[in-house]
């Protein structure tokens, strides 16, 4: 989906950060294991696939 409002982008951009946060603590506070490192993976797909859609979003955003 498209981000029309400025709103919606930041919204995007926090959850970023969450998911960011979330990353680094099952990265690094965490021990080694298959599932781990399985939602590592899972949540480093997740955060370029959100970030591709921030890039890849050419309209023109609400002045709303």
């Amino acid at each position: 989906y498209m981000i029309h409002k400025i709103s919606d982008l930041c919204k995007k951009i926090d959850g970023l950060k969450i998911q960011s946060d979330h990353l680094y603590n099952i990265k690094y506070n965490n021990p080694k294991t298959p599932e781990r490192d399985a939602e590592v993976d899972h949540l480093i797909s997740d955060i370029q696939a959100t970030c591709r859609l921030i890039a890849n979003d050419k309209k023109p955003y609400d002045n709303g």
